[in-house]
């Protein structure tokens, strides 16, 4: 009887898996992140996150990339139910923070020998490399004290710092590490010397879905992956990179 019992519940949370609507995840389309390779094979870290996070939930599921603006309002809309925003008081307006999935960090790369900065101001006068369109913070966006350089991406910037076309490159440091690999450059050609700020990107659901079962669902798989060290797996970054506090 009590084998007949647990057949039974394993065959109903089988098919309540199998009866639930696919969870419908949003991934932002920015490398290192969510992007489509030559031959538009989806990869990046959060596909593959939102992969192992729903094979773990044993749940069905729909991922679609879009700009990171896009993300955000997907989100309010209730057109995705789940994606990994950076945690903020705005993101909880709209959607339920269901854990932390990776800690990103902003920093300042120079060439391999420059010494550690202590203070912003330590910048003045220095070249100073960013992404178009990318939002830093007042020490860099708004600072009359340095130049600052424009770059599509962060692996053109990388290039113009190792040719010293600029002093530093400011960007993330997964973003960095990814252009590092995709350049085929020696992480130990750069090092940190200034750390901005520190974000997390969490998982959320948004406050306009119904898809209740699923986020619970996710929310324990997510603690899963965390125990089991396959977040630390998936996010995993270079020694020269990961060491800036």
């Amino acid at each position: 009887m009590r084998l007949l019992c647990c057949l039974l519940l394993l065959v109903n949370w089988n098919v309540l898996a199998a009866d639930l609507a696919p969870a419908k995840f949003s991934t932002s389309l920015v490398k290192p992140w969510g992007y489509k390779s030559t031959d538009l094979h989806e990869q990046g870290l959060l596909v593959q996150f939102t992969r192992a996070l729903a094979s773990e939930a044993e749940l069905p599921f729909n991922n679609v990339m879009r700009p990171y603006p896009r993300v955000i309002k997907e989100i309010k809309s209730g057109t995705a139910d789940f994606a990994v925003m950076f945690a903020s008081p705005k993101a909880e307006q709209i959607a339920v923070d269901l854990g932390q999935v990776v800690t990103v960090k902003v920093v300042a790369i120079a060439n391999a020998g420059e010494q550690p900065i202590n203070n912003i101001k330590q910048l003045n006068g220095k070249k100073v490399g960013v992404i178009r369109g990318a939002a830093y913070g007042p020490d860099i966006d708004d600072n009359p004290n340095i130049e600052r350089v424009s770059f599509n991406d962060t692996a053109q910037g990388i290039q113009m710092l190792l040719l010293e076309r600029i002093d530093v490159m400011v960007a993330t440091n997964y973003s960095i590490n990814h252009s590092l690999q995709e350049l085929y450059i020696e992480p130990e050609r750069i090092t940190p010397v200034y750390h901005l700020a520190t974000r997390y990107g969490n998982l959320y659901w948004s406050r306009a879905s119904n898809q209740m079962e699923q986020a619970k669902r996710l929310q324990t798989a997510l603690s899963r992956l965390r125990e089991q060290g396959v977040l630390d797996d998936i996010f995993a970054i270079n020694a020269v990179l990961a060491k800036q506090n």
